[in-house]
């Protein structure tokens, strides 16, 4: 399937007003699926070279860049969520008065579907927390505030850019995630750690010598070399 191209003006609006924007896009799903067959190895080139592919592009930068404005981001969040039907989370809470401050994107398997609650953003909504680690609202609050869902279904794959205020459920398949937030809002995240060899440290610097060239460079990753094992022999 063709995905349908949104100027980046168009896509901003839609994040703006609706909290999401949805794109159905066959070669998302082929390229899960690949990383899949590889064992979800997304600490590694094969892993960069995807996170690159599909989230560090131009097209992606720049939606990125026009949600933040003159906002610094980083690249703070990568994690595979599988389906959790009967769950509506959300990765921030506080709606207006907590901010712009996070953006997501799900990259959808194949046969995914998900439930977005289109303009859940734009209000302060009581939240549990998840067993998930994320925030959980009830369908209740929602229903309260008039805020419905708009399902989504993927059979082919595709991603969604969204307000990370927003609340959605993930109902079936899974959802490669990344998440970009303001240096505040990450301060007590835990970096994304890499194992320290050549080959990735030559990558990581490739990546960030990419998004250096962007000017002025508002966006920044958040990665980390884990440091070998000292050998233990004499």
């Amino acid at each position: 399937m063709e995905p349908t191209i949104y100027s980046v003006e168009a896509v901003t609006e839609a994040l703006f007003k609706d909290g999401f924007l949805v794109q159905k896009d066959s070669a998302v799903g082929d390229g899960i699926q690949e990383i899949e067959k590889k064992g979800f190895e997304f600490f590694s080139e094969n892993g960069l070279d995807f996170c690159q592919q599909y989230v560090l592009n131009t097209r992606i930068l720049s939606i990125v860049e026009s949600f933040f404005g003159n906002e610094t981001c980083i690249l703070a969040h990568c994690l595979r969520y599988i389906a959790y039907p009967g769950h509506i989370s959300c990765f921030r809470r506080g709606g207006p008065k907590a901010g712009r401050r996070a953006l997501a994107v799900h990259l959808l398997a194949k046969g995914s579907r998900v439930g977005y609650y289109s303009g859940s953003h734009n209000h302060d909504l009581p939240t549990t927390k998840g067993i998930r680690f994320l925030n959980e609202i009830s369908q209740s609050a929602l229903d309260e505030v008039g805020c419905q869902c708009e399902e989504k279904a993927f059979p082919d794959g595709g991603l969604t850019i969204f307000d990370a205020r927003i609340g959605f459920e993930l109902k079936e398949g899974y959802a490669i995630t990344f998440e970009f937030a303001t240096a505040d809002v990450i301060k007590t995240w835990p970096k994304i750690v890499l194992p320290s060899s050549p080959e990735l440290i030559q990558k990581v610097g490739d990546m960030e010598r990419d998004l250096e060239t962007r000017r002025p460079q508002r966006v920044r990753t958040n990665f980390v070399f884990r440091e070998p094992i000292a050998s233990t022999n004499t």
